[in-house]
């Protein structure tokens, strides 16, 4: 019987010439998820030829696996994850999924994301600290550090951009829901998601006591 409702806050990191940060919510009640597609071995081959593979936990590989899978084929990804889930939780179906359709149909296949130890860094302390301090998601730290004040940090020269998810701990779900991004102006996440821009990754992943999760997905250019 499953009667315990997950809550799901999804932020976007706009641009850093802007200031400004938007929060959507999608509030699912939790039911036995549709199967999987199988694992392709290509995109585990792509993530092990850095010797930084090494350096990620389970969680972090699996939210790059699953990140470049959607990236590898984005129509693939619609038909074989998304569409699953739709049927799944049909209240998600609105004028953001279909649009969500309409941008994995009509996209092409996008640079995979190579881990970056230095944001993985940054993403997993940000995920801790958030957690710690029992904050709510924020690209601004309990203690006041922006992002743009971690990628200087790092530091990171090139464009960069940062996505927030926090709640259930199921990988595939929670990406789904940034892309579809409901009640986000702009389509941010989405929009992170699929930018040919972005080359590298790094993701930080925190627990709660209760199974949720603190999710930071820190993205960058191709900064030589």
């Amino acid at each position: 019987m499953f009667h315990v409702k997950q809550l799901l806050v999804l932020l976007l990191f706009l641009p850093a010439v802007v200031f400004s940060q938007h929060m959507g919510s999608t509030t699912l009640v939790v039911k036995e998820l549709p199967s999987l597609p199988a694992k392709e071995g290509s995109i585990d081959g792509y993530i092990d030829q850095f010797p930084e593979a090494g350096a990620l936990n389970s969680l972090q590989r699996e939210w790059f696996y699953w990140t470049n899978y959607s990236r590898n084929n984005p129509r693939k990804f619609w038909d074989s994850v998304v569409a699953p889930l739709l049927k799944t939780y049909p209240n998600l179906r609105n004028s953001y999924s279909n649009s969500l359709k309409n941008d994995l149909y009509e996209t092409n296949p996008l640079p995979l994301l190579k881990p970056n130890l230095n944001l993985v860094k940054v993403a997993q302390n940000h995920a801790n600290d958030l957690r710690d301090k029992k904050a709510l998601p924020s690209h601004t730290s309990p203690s006041g550090v922006s992002f743009q004040d971690r990628m200087k940090f790092i530091p990171i020269k090139a464009c960069a951009g940062e996505n927030i998810s926090f709640g259930s701990g199921n990988i595939p779900l929670m990406l789904t829901l940034l892309y579809i991004d409901e009640g986000v102006p702009g389509l941010g996440h989405r929009k992170s998601l699929l930018s040919s821009l972005y080359v590298e990754m790094g993701v930080g992943v925190s627990a709660y006591p209760d199974g949720s999760h603190m999710v930071i997905q820190d993205f960058a250019c191709n900064q030589k």
